[in-house]
């Protein structure tokens, strides 16, 4: 699973290269009271990487609750598990306890 994500990124990064490459037009971006003359691509990759950023820290949130919620369901998983253990245990315990014990019969002798 990792290699697949180290390859969609490698390929992700020689795009934004080629990218990069072909779009070297100089653009003036005004922000507020600023002015800043860049290359297109400049201004386009930075505002993809503006815009990861604020996709990653909307989703944070959600990441760190499911953690914590998987978490809380391993923990009650593992007490059930003990449990089930110690049943299982009572059981065999009682079990043997109500088997009665063997009766030997006596021996027929015929002779």
């Amino acid at each position: 699973m990792i290699s697949i994500f180290l390859i969609l990124a490698l390929l992700i990064a020689v795009v934004a290269v080629i990218f990069a490459l072909q779009n070297t037009t100089q653009v003036t971006i005004a922000f507020l009271m600023w002015q800043f003359d860049q290359s297109l691509a400049l201004v386009l990759l930075l505002a993809l990487a503006i815009g990861v950023i604020i996709g990653l820290l909307a989703i944070s949130p959600t990441v760190v609750k499911s953690k914590l919620a998987l978490s809380n369901h391993k923990k009650k998983i593992d007490s059930l598990e003990k449990e089930i253990n110690q049943c299982q245990q009572k059981i065999v315990t009682l079990e043997a306890a109500q088997q009665p014990a063997e009766i030997k019969e006596p021996e027929n002798k015929n002779s």
